[in-house]
């Protein structure tokens, strides 16, 4: 005769229950909460980015026009002071100068055009995953239906002031499966 020993207690055997349609859409909607948190939180940081370019472009304007009064005085003083105290002013001049040189608009780095432009292009049968910029290199990943599609999608930067400037030397491609293939397109910075 057979008999039969169980080792485990009733309350530490696994639960067999299969999840519910309940467990699922909680699921679902965590995961959405996640995206919307992680979507959010770019947003805000480039509204955060926006708006020290604007304040940068702000102190540019201001400086330039100090720089201007400062040489308006100089040519007042120059028909009228002593040497000594336009060489002061001259050397005001060249300090300030030097500090619109640093918070000159052509050293920001604002990606806000670049993503518009990027934005508007015609993404038949593109669809970009990821995007990294670092100053003046960019990296765009992304995956394509259709090998052909990724560099017809790429002369459409041509379109663009931002893009055109970006020398993108190197483009990987492989096909991950039926109908997907996924790219890495690298630049290598501004053309000069």
């Amino acid at each position: 005769m057979k008999s039969r020993v169980e080792f485990y207690q009733a309350g530490l055997k696994p639960s067999r229950e299969r999840p519910t349609f309940a467990w699922l859409t909680r699921g679902g909607m965590l995961i959405l909460l996640l995206w919307g948190g992680a979507f959010a939180v770019a947003a805000f940081a480039n509204h955060r980015l926006q708006e020290q370019n604007r304040q940068l472009e702000a102190a540019v304007e201001a400086g330039a026009a100090g720089l201007a009064q400062l040489q308006q005085s100089l040519a007042l003083l120059s028909r009228s002071q002593d040497d000594s105290q336009r060489q002061r002013l001259e050397q005001d001049i060249r300090a300030r100068q030097r500090l619109l040189g640093v918070l000159n608009k052509e050293s920001f780095v604002s990606y806000a055009t670049t993503l518009k432009d990027l934005a508007q292009i015609p993404w038949q049968n593109v669809a970009l995953q990821g995007l990294t910029l670092n100053g003046r290199h960019m990296v765009l990943r992304g995956e394509a239906s259709r090998g052909a599609a990724v560099p017809a999608w790429i002369m459409g930067f041509e379109q663009s002031d931002s893009l055109r400037d970006h020398a993108f030397g190197r483009l990987d491609i492989r096909q991950q499966g039926e109908g997907i293939w996924s790219f890495t397109l690298h630049s290598e910075g501004a053309t000069p």
